[in-house]
């Protein structure tokens, strides 16, 4: 089990290290996290956890507009604007809290996935962060995630696990909300569209949340041509049709050979 340690805004320090003499057993001695060997509760109340209540989705983000903004302009004024996430930069502001360092901690020499070695670590994170005075926030992925919510959840309510912040990681979460869109949409017809860019095998994966980048880049441009379609029904702004988008692929592809000829021949006179 390997732990990286995290801290916003990064500290840094410059220390000299001194030479000294070091056999294997002084550092195993220096670097070693005490083995917590975990023991099954009973009775499991992972069988009665429910989900919390989600939050009113009745109630509009402040941000809509800003979406429904660069929704509409997207399709009018596409090479004069950037994408979404460039577009939401440019009018979000906030302060940048600084970059974070990043700490290797000791490792444990076991199978990650076995209970006393998660319980170890969550004991260990758990005494750094009250010896620092703040509150441990540890991302797992969705394997190990799943047996420490396990540990914590079984845990009593006088315990110091209690007060982890335990969080699934960024892209396991990705992930899991890919997947789940893959598994309401299925049978809706995305596939079959999503089928005209990626071949079907791909589109397999990338229902279930594995293919990741070819996963959100599908969702993407199927956002952006259901969102094109519903703008130009709303406004009557006429899209191009197949025939003209290949004309003017073709202009393209012409301009570019005059533009190469171009340049041999003045290459050439030169």
């Amino acid at each position: 089990m390997g732990i990286l340690a995290a801290v916003t805004p990064g500290v840094k320090q410059s220390i000299s290290i001194p030479r000294i003499n070091a056999n294997i057993d002084d550092l195993k001695a220096l670097c070693t996290i005490n083995i917590d060997y975990y023991k099954p509760p009973i009775t499991n109340k992972m069988s009665t956890m429910t989900f919390a209540e989600l939050k009113n989705l009745k109630k509009l983000d402040p941000t809509w507009k800003l979406d429904l903004l660069c929704k509409v302009v997207w399709p009018v004024m596409k090479s004069h604007i950037p994408s979404w996430s460039g577009f939401m930069q440019m009018v979000q502001k906030r302060e940048y809290p600084g970059q974070s360092a990043f700490t290797f901690l000791p490792m444990i020499d076991m199978d990650p996935s076995d209970l006393s070695c998660i319980y170890s670590t969550l004991k260990f994170i758990c005494s750094q962060a009250k010896s620092y005075g703040v509150k441990a926030i540890v991302t797992f992925d969705q394997p190990l995630y799943w047996k420490a919510l396990s540990i914590i959840t079984n845990e009593p309510t006088t315990s110091e696990l209690q007060s982890i912040i335990l969080r699934l990681g960024g892209f396991h979460s990705e992930m899991s909300f890919l997947g789940s869109i893959g598994q309401l949409m299925s049978g809706s017809g995305l596939n079959e569209v999503l089928e005209t860019v990626y071949s079907t095998n791909a589109v397999g994966h990338m229902m279930t949340g594995k293919a990741l980048a070819r996963a959100v880049r599908g969702h993407l441009l199927v956002d952006t041509a259901l969102n094109a379609l519903l703008v130009s029904m709303t406004f009557d702004i006429p899209l191009p049709d197949e025939e003209q988008y290949l004309t003017n692929e073709e202009h393209v592809q012409d301009m570019n050979q005059s533009f190469e000829s171009n340049q041999i021949a003045e290459t050439a006179t030169e």
